[in-house]
């Protein structure tokens, strides 16, 4: 088998195993991408919200509204409850196993309920560090080069074992991306809010 045809069946395998956890926010062009990380939980990012509701969109076309659970501004986090449905929760990345310099990575999103996208990728640097939405530094971030398009920020970046390693934050130039590392610092905020 061809390295093209290996990374033609992971990004498939990526999509199918992780995408019905990946759900959109707002509709249309709309605000942005969310994870199903429990049952009744959305985690996204704050910068996503708008106003204390929001229209989620699932993977099997389902619609429904949620309510802002909790945020985090400083961090750039914000949890929904919703009705999650049959939507799973996505996989975590195992604690100790960061991504490195040339990992391999994949980065879902459905931007404001318009469908799936998966894209493919390498991080390109690990710690990075930007500015959040009130100004707070925010350190430790993944630099990757897995290219998204405008509302897939909250959507996940995964390894090829489809566990989450970060969530897709800001696009940079050169097409690059930052994403909050999915670490256990994180993972704690997100169950504090919920």
């Amino acid at each position: 088998m061809s390295v093209l045809q290996e990374l033609q069946e992971a990004v498939g395998r990526v999509a199918r195993d992780v995408g019905p956890s990946v759900v959109g926010l707002g509709r249309g062009w709309g605000f942005g991408s969310g994870i199903v990380t429990g049952e009744g939980s959305i985690l996204t990012n704050a910068h996503n919200l708008r106003r204390d509701e929001v229209t989620v969109t699932f993977a099997d076309g389902r619609e429904a509204t949620g309510r802002v659970a909790g945020v985090d501004a400083d961090g750039d986090l914000a949890v929904i409850s919703v009705e999650t449905g049959p939507a799973p929760p996505v996989k975590w990345s195992e604690n100790g196993t960061e991504p490195v310099v040339g990992t391999p990575v994949f980065a879902l999103a459905n931007p404001g309920g318009r469908g799936l996208r998966t894209t493919f990728g390498l991080v390109s640097a690990t710690g990075r560090s930007f500015r959040g939405p009130r100004g707070r530094r925010i350190t430790g971030s993944i630099e990757h080069t897995a290219p998204l398009v405008r509302g897939s920020s909250g959507g996940p970046v995964v390894d090829e074992s489809g566990r989450v390693l970060g969530i897709n934050t800001i696009r940079l130039e050169g097409s690059l991306i930052l994403a909050l590392a999915a670490d256990a610092s994180l993972r704690e905020r997100a169950e504090a809010l919920a």
